[in-house]
């Protein structure tokens, strides 16, 4: 290659009419010209190569990325086979964290959840007035003490399908001494978003507040308002749905209120069923949900949130074991009699009971609110039967209730300030109001490890309760703190 271009280099030096000075020049100095001919020459080569070399290269490059695409394509058509993958790796599970700890089948059929709650509770309550209720008015003494107030254990997951999913709850805390009972034991299977069936062991719908998952909410714990309407848990069946991202309804068929053990080998279940539904419409974004979101904005909504919704309830009672302890107010002639008075609540056996209530709750950049009302109409249905013989009376009677609360992030997601006012009323001449603030102090922006604090005034309250530590007609100021540890 190189000799064909010096000779074509010569040729055309001749050609040029170089050649007759060639003869007559001298020797050297044509040797100069050919010298610096061939250095010309040979940088053009050198540049020629060196662009063929980037050239291959590049090919190279080109053809491996083609040939990786395409061996990707096959490695996913094979690993999408559930068999070919059992076959590489039978006997391999997935573990990890994710809202608690669980355990994967490798062919994701199979998923099983563990989580816990813990809450170490301290209350201080000072007795302000004598308790109407005791003999000769005695008063009560005041409490300080420490409980484990609510310890879950919850286990859930699906079976064969995300669609087919299960959850098991059990509780142990101070108030049952400890012993380990069930909490929930529910099965669901979702057809499609607009229908989903569940059926064991759940919260019958409710309000908002009851249905809100208990290491979720604003304050150490539930409204007094909601403790003396609550529905509880019961077996049963329920239908759920979300339509069209807008509207979300829940209704269900029950054993009773409040009746988590009664089943058909036991003779005190009656043969009527309980009924409850409940309604909610998403005015302002997705929805808030009680059990996932809770009842602060903790997630400090960038949009926001609103709520809306009604819900109902009937029973009639002719002897489920347990149920709600219907409230009343102590007739007069008894008070004024045995010298005793304030409310007074009784067994709902022989009774039909029929309850209505409506919530709304807003979420935005740190601030929440929520507002509940509940009535309830109780009727007779036999002389005989605690209610009539407690009342004195065979009609148709109720009682309503109410609470209103709200919270503010003054640290986002660290730092949160509550309050609450609610109240009972329609309870005869025995009206009772509600007063709470409190703070929330979030050290990792999580519910799973939070310190609670709250003060409470309650004027003769209406019912008794271990959950929120209320003696009934006890006028009390109340101070609780709470620590909560879960991983959930």
């Amino acid at each position: 290659m190189r000799n064909v271009l010096v000779a074509g280099a010569v040729l055309s030096l001749c050609m040029g009419g170089l050649c007759p000075v060639v003869a007559d020049e001298k020797t050297d100095d044509l040797q100069q010209r050919l010298d610096r001919l061939q250095t010309l020459v040979e940088t053009q080569q050198q540049t020629i190569n060196e662009l063929e070399s980037k050239l291959d290269v590049m090919s190279s490059d080109d053809w491996d990325a083609a040939r990786i695409e395409e061996i990707k394509k096959v490695v996913r058509e094979v690993m999408a086979d559930a068999d070919f993958r059992e076959s590489l790796y039978p006997d391999v599970m997935q573990v990890g964290y994710d809202h608690g700890f669980y355990i994967k089948s490798s062919d994701e059929a199979f998923l099983l959840n563990i989580s816990g709650v813990l809450q170490v509770r301290w209350t201080g309550t000072n007795r302000q007035t004598d308790n109407p209720r005791l003999t000769g008015r005695q008063k009560q003494d005041d409490i300080n003490g420490f409980e484990i107030e609510k310890l879950f254990l919850t286990f859930a997951g699906h079976i064969h399908t995300d669609k087919l999913t299960y959850l098991i709850t059990v509780m142990g805390d101070t108030d049952i001494n400890h012993s380990w009972t069930t909490y929930y034991a529910l099965v669901n299977y979702e057809i499609m978003e607009e229908f989903q069936v569940a059926a064991g062991l759940m919260d019958m719908p409710q309000g908002r507040q009851f249905m809100s998952w208990d290491s979720k909410l604003q304050f150490v714990d539930r409204s007094m308002v909601e403790e003396a309407f609550f529905l509880g848990q019961s077996i049963g069946v329920m239908a759920h749905g979300t339509l069209a991202k807008r509207l979300t309804y829940m209704a269900g068929v029950f054993n009773g209120v409040n009746n988590p053990s009664d089943s058909p080998s036991m003779d005190e279940l009656d043969t009527n069923f309980s009924y409850a539904a409940r309604l909610v419409g998403h005015i302002l974004g997705e929805g808030i949900d009680p059990v996932k979101d809770g009842e602060s904005d903790l997630a400090y909504s960038k949009d926001p949130l609103l709520d809306a919704a009604v819900s109902m309830y009937y029973n009639d009672d002719n002897g489920d074991t347990n149920g709600p302890r219907l409230l009343y107010s102590i007739p007069d002639q008894i008070r004024r009699g045995r010298g005793i008075g304030g409310n007074a609540d009784t067994d709902a056996t022989g009774t039909d009971y029929l309850g209505f209530g409506a919530d709304v709750a807003f979420r935005y950049r740190g601030f929440s609110a929520t507002a509940e009302w509940y009535i309830r109409t109780v009727d007779g249905d036999d002389e005989l039967s605690d209610w009539e013989l407690f009342t004195g009376s065979s009609g148709s009677s109720h009682v309503q209730g109410a609470y209103v609360q709200a919270g503010y992030f003054i640290v986002p997601k660290k730092v949160e300030v509550a309050a609450r006012m609610g109240g009972i009323w329609d309870n005869a001449d025995d009206n009772t109001w509600e007063y709470t603030f409190g703070v929330n102090y979030y050290p990792f922006s999580s519910h799973n490890f939070k310190i609670q604090a709250d003060f409470t005034r309650i004027s003769e309250s209406p019912i008794t309760s271990d959950w929120i530590n209320v003696t009934q007609n006890d006028e009390i100021n109340m101070i609780r703190v709470q620590l909560q540890a879960a991983f959930e």
